[in-house]
């Protein structure tokens, strides 16, 4: 008797959550004073900056937190939290803060388009 409740409220609640969309497409980030910007792409994380080498890591699973996401890497971590943001020398607004800290260095931008 308990098994004819409890099968058909699984199915109905299972119907409720969403099914997974297809991978979002890279994900991009950039910061000023100084200059920096970051790509999250289906295999890597990579930092640059004008004066420097590129900085790439393999990139990791994302830890999905209340604010956003988080990818951690040994010389990488990038922290995005959904909430609007301006790159302070444009017009132009953008869906996430961003904050990135490399080899102890960390840095504030925007991201999302």
């Amino acid at each position: 008797m308990r098994l004819r409740i409890i099968l058909p409220s699984f199915l109905a609640l299972s119907a409720c959550y969403p099914i997974p969309g297809p991978p979002p497409p890279p994900y991009r980030a950039i910061g000023t004073e100084p200059f920096w910007n970051v790509l999250i792409d289906e295999r890597d994380v990579t930092f640059t900056q004008p004066d420097g080498q590129p900085i790439r890591q393999p990139r990791p699973q994302a830890i999905h937190g209340i604010a956003g996401e988080i990818y951690q890497t040994p010389r990488i971590n990038v922290n995005i939290v959904h909430a609007q943001c301006s790159d302070g020398m444009s017009d132009r607004v953008y869906p996430d803060k961003v904050q990135v800290t490399v080899d102890g260095r960390r840095f504030e931008g925007c991201g999302g388009l």
